[in-house]
């Protein structure tokens, strides 16, 4: 068991005597006991377990490339005809594949993310952390949009195809705002960061969560932005232990898109 004050060893975060696994990553804190009859000797079991800590890391990069290489290639794929054709039932049906590659992914590993699913106590000064950054977030992002607009960048419209379609605004907040808060917090700072956090230490699995986060959405006026979202709503998982958080930033962003749109 961990003594008090000892860090965890995937996030670094602090833990308390007899954690079991962390509150930060869900990492699991007690090692395996050795077996008395047969027992290796320290050297043997040095490598034994670097061999099969070696095998679980490859196996877990394997699973996250395949998941990210998925929603890449959706993305890339529902691209290409949305050239061609201009339909918002293209987005549902790109919304749907997603959900479903995203879902998949989240119930093979749902044991070792089930933290982020809970509502965790926090003090008055880390709620005042929160929203500190989500309106350091909304004040960048819109900056930099504003900034785009001013210099005569022509920004795609999020709205447009439903507006010209005659679809009600509750469809149009559903398919833009609500679904890629969820399914998108869900790949990204669930099942991503979370086991990126497994491989390497809290810093490097935040910063390349929110770089692959800017890189789906193949566009390079929208890397600076949404790579600025991966970081702050990773940032809001890691500090509040919570896919929650994150969640209704994003949601209220994608909100306030569609309404500034309409």
């Amino acid at each position: 068991m961990p003594e008090a004050g000892q860090e965890c060893p995937a996030c670094h975060r602090r833990v308390r005597a007899g954690t079991r696994f962390c509150p930060g990553c869900g990492h699991n804190l007690v090692e395996p006991a050795l077996a008395v009859a047969g027992a290796p000797l320290p050297a043997q079991a040095a490598e034994l377990t670097a061999g099969k800590r070696f095998v679980q890391l490859w196996d877990e990069l394997q699973r996250l490339a395949w998941l990210f290489g998925l929603l890449l290639a959706t993305s890339f794929v529902f691209g290409i005809f949305w050239r061609g054709i201009r339909s918002p039932w293209l987005d549902v049906m790109q919304t749907v594949v997603m959900a479903a590659i995203i879902l998949v992914a989240l119930a093979q590993r749902f044991r070792r993310l089930e933290f982020i699913f809970r509502i965790h106590s926090s003090s008055a000064g880390e709620a005042a952390i929160l929203v500190g950054i989500a309106v350091v977030f909304v004040a960048l992002a819109g900056g930099y949009f504003a900034l785009l607009r001013h210099l005569g960048v022509p920004i795609a419209s999020a709205t447009g195809i439903f507006d010209r379609a005659g679809w009600p605004l509750w469809s149009v907040l559903l398919l833009v705002s609500v679904a890629p808060a969820v399914f998108e917090e869900l790949a990204f700072r669930g099942v991503i960061q979370s086991s990126l956090e497994r491989m390497l230490n809290a810093r490097d699995a935040w910063l390349i969560q929110a770089a692959l986060f800017s890189v789906l959405h193949l566009s390079p006026l929208m890397f600076p932005s949404h790579f600025l979202m991966g970081l702050c709503f990773g940032y809001m998982r890691r500090r509040s232990r919570s896919i929650y958080p994150g969640m209704l930033l994003h949601g209220c962003w994608n909100a306030l898109v569609v309404v500034g749109e309409l």
